[in-house]
């Protein structure tokens, strides 16, 4: 799934935390000469609203009017063209319906600052959302002082990770790209050099970048994209390069029907969400449906 040139869906609890998405969405759509469409959704389920919801808006005889007059007012100054929607419901379900039915290329939202309120919200909205839309999603958590420019593309070569560097390309279209992928050195005889072993996968990988980036047609007449192959468990190797590196953004693909994979560029896209600083978006890929 690619991004088309379709409204951008901000997905908010109107929490402080969230202004960071707000934000972001704001830059992204002016850059894209799109309609931001910023949507809060008053949840019916008490413990879910007593966790993520704010005591002065608790208290409030009227959430609906209250929370489309806050988003008019942090839109007041916005230049680009903005429309409110406040529903209630389901978070999940009323996000992916408001998506699809405004059209939408992008989800953003935001994720809680505390640890343990955020992995609760990833183990729930955010992470099933990722898993089930239509649409890529861009978790920011991360103050937006300037566009993205150094944008880390995990790739394991396949399909679905090209999917997700042509959702880069057309979000960032000017940003510098590092194509990073992690591959496995399985356990070695002792007959057999570990060092020459380690050359022969490295120059697979190095073989399968080549094609990789051959087989896309939209880095043709652009910049070539910097390479980083690195044996080790992508979760692990990737996280300590976005860490040293301070990546903008981290883009990774995953499946819908299962989930998260379970394979290497899925364990990333789970660890991204989880546990890195950097802004990271999700390209569904839709093979398997």
């Amino acid at each position: 799934m690619t991004l088309q040139t379709g409204p951008i869906l901000l997905a908010t609890d109107l929490s402080a935390r969230g202004d960071r998405a707000l934000d972001r969405a704001l830059q992204l759509t002016k850059e894209l000469g799109t309609q931001l469409i910023v949507l809060h959704v008053m949840e019916n389920h008490a413990t879910t609203a007593r966790l993520t919801t704010p005591v002065w808006r608790r208290l409030s005889t009227d959430h609906k009017a209250l929370a489309e007059r806050e988003l008019a007012e942090d839109l007041s100054a916005a230049d680009v063209p903005t429309e409110v929607v406040v529903v209630s419901g389901d978070p999940l379900t009323r996000i992916m319906e408001t998506a699809d039915s405004y059209g939408c290329s992008l989800i953003v939202t935001g994720i809680a600052r505390d640890e343990t309120l955020g992995r609760l919200l990833l183990g729930t909205t955010v992470e099933k959302l990722v898993r089930q839309a239509r649409q890529p999603v861009l978790v920011v958590k991360n103050r937006p002082r300037r566009p993205y420019r150094d944008v880390l593309v995990a790739t394991d070569f396949s399909a679905g990770a090209r999917h997700a560097l042509r959702a880069a390309l057309q979000l960032v279209p000017n940003a510098d790209l590092t194509l990073f992928h992690a591959y496995d050195v399985p356990f070695q005889s002792k007959h057999t050099p570990e060092d020459a072993v380690s050359r022969r996968f490295h120059q697979e990988a190095e073989q399968s970048a080549r094609e990789f980036i051959t087989g896309t047609p939209e880095l043709a007449g652009l910049p070539q994209p910097k390479v980083v192959l690195e044996a080790g468990q992508p979760e692990t190797v990737l996280s300590e390069y976005s860490f040293i590196h301070r990546s903008d953004l981290v883009v990774t693909g995953t499946h819908g029907r299962t989930g998260i994979l379970r394979t290497a560029i899925g364990s990333v896209a789970e660890r991204l969400l989880e546990s890195l600083p950097s802004d990271v978006l999700i390209v569904r890929v839709h093979d398997e449906d």
